[in-house]
């Protein structure tokens, strides 16, 4: 058992957590967020804020890692007993992260997700260098709701390249979220820096159906962007069919305009494709792999395929340096699951076209960013650990009886062997706030030995222990 001296005064962010945390203790897991709760959400966002505000603007803020102020920021928290990495309910702060976006190194963008009941929500702050030092210039939050929709779940964002003479737009994108129904509403913006931090120049903003089960993907250009995801029945026929949703944007300094929206189902681009004629037919094909699709386009002609009632997928993959859209979609020849194709469909202002299809599946990226690995997956070799550093008790807390204290921690075990600072505790100790962030501190100087896939060091997801004695 652990004990520990109370506190004659809690700092500001503490105290705004704490009043959360208990509120969460209450058991509320319903979709309504009550005022004083609502308030205290808020009130949390501007505490980080000006936390993150006042590092940025440290003489020496433009010169430094992005980690090191992300490492600033959770040892501002940490010296108020404010621990960063876990999730649970409202109170908890599972992330802050540090971006200098290489599309335009002249801004940093910084994000801090508050955990609420059943997802997120993420708030968004835009720096730019001004006078050689960071100055604030754009906020995206969501605040005053009165149900956990309101919230921006899942936050991403995507900055663009700027064209000469001109600044980059930023492009949010974020999913509601919600207790029971993964069917939720995919949230579009295209903002550009405006008067105040607190009034962006909204270029446009768009609520999407979205289905949380499946991946969207971004394309992004200097004047433009397109967005590819899955969708509802776009047939009729086909109950519970998802097909594959694309928009495209064109931008310009004030605005955002729509160019081409094409929502398609893979069954019927296929279908009609083998019933055309080959010189049509040919005519929406990669010209590279124009004679290999001709050999399956006579399949297609005279078998019985299905194409696109299962297995559909998005995904994107780099072609000659540019980022390519694509659906995936998996075809059965009559009853014979066994005998299959892999059709590939391109993205583009044109529609869709058909840029390859195989027996074999295609290996195209799954997700964006470094691939992370779970534990005991095949043909990988786990972490193996080398020194794990021990928690320290912090003063005034002691502690008593047989039994040892275990926290259960999930972490990312990085290609360097190092544990990356974004670590995620399974279950919080409510009670026993004040041994987390000591926990938190140990985990994070833990080396090992990384995990290996293919005669290379990858990044391995892991569950670890971290144990008060």
């Amino acid at each position: 058992m652990l004990s520990a001296a109370s506190t004659a005064h809690e700092r500001p962010i503490r105290r705004i957590v704490s009043e959360l945390r208990r509120f969460q203790a209450g058991a509320h897991r319903e979709m309504d967020v009550p005022p004083r709760v609502a308030a205290n959400l808020t009130s949390l966002k501007h505490a980080l804020r000006d936390v993150i505000v006042d590092i940025a603007a440290s003489p020496d803020a433009v010169n430094v890692a992005t980690d090191v102020l992300v490492g600033r920021v959770v040892e501002h928290l940490e010296r108020e007993d404010v621990p960063v990495g876990d999730e649970g309910g409202f109170g908890a702060i599972p992330n802050i992260e540090f971006r200098r976006p290489s599309e335009y190194p002249a801004w940093l963008i910084a994000t801090t997700s508050l955990s609420i009941p059943y997802g997120l929500d993420t708030s968004l702050y835009l720096f730019e260098i001004r006078g050689g030092s960071w100055k604030h210039v754009l906020t995206v939050e969501s605040n005053g709701y009165t149900t956990i929709t309101g919230a921006q779940g899942w936050l991403t964002y995507y900055v663009a390249l700027p064209l000469l003479g001109q600044k980059p737009y930023l492009v949010t994108a974020d999913v509601t979220p919600a207790m029971a129904s993964v069917w939720q509403e995919l949230r579009l913006r295209v903002l550009r820096i405006g008067r105040t931090p607190e009034t962006p120049a909204v270029l446009a903003s768009r609520g999407l159906n979205y289905c949380l089960d499946d991946t969207y993907y971004f394309s992004i250009r200097p004047n433009g962007f397109g967005l590819i995801y899955l969708t509802s029945a776009v047939d009729g026929e086909l109950a519970g069919y998802r097909g594959v949703h694309y928009l495209e944007y064109a931008v310009d300094a004030n605005r955002a305009s729509k160019i081409k929206e094409v929502t398609v189902d893979p069954y019927n681009v296929v279908r009609k494709w083998a019933t055309e004629d080959w010189l049509i037919a040919s005519r929406s094909v990669d010209a590279s792999e124009r004679e290999g699709l001709r050999e399956w386009h006579q399949r297609f002609r005279t078998d019985r395929w299905a194409c696109g009632l299962g297995g559909l997928r998005v995904t994107h993959r780099l072609d000659s340096d540019r980022e390519q859209l694509l659906a995936v979609a998996t075809c059965t020849q009559g009853d014979d699951t066994a005998s299959s194709a892999y059709v590939v469909f391109a993205a583009g202002r044109l529609g869709f076209r058909i840029v390859s299809i195989s027996s074999t599946k295609p290996g195209l990226l799954e997700e964006s960013g470094e691939t992370i690995y779970g534990a005991g997956g095949s043909d990988l070799t786990d972490p193996v650990l080398e020194n794990a550093v021990p928690p320290k008790l912090p003063p005034g807390v002691t502690g008593s009886g047989p039994t040892s204290v275990k926290i259960p921690f999930r972490i990312v075990v990085k290609q360097d062997g190092s544990v990356d600072p974004a670590v995620t505790i399974w279950n919080w100790p409510l009670n026993d706030v004040w041994i987390i962030v000591p926990a938190i501190k140990a985990v994070r100087q833990w080396k090992y030995k990384p995990g290996v896939k293919d005669g290379r060091p990858v990044n391995v997801s892991i569950d670890v222990d971290v144990v008060y004695e």
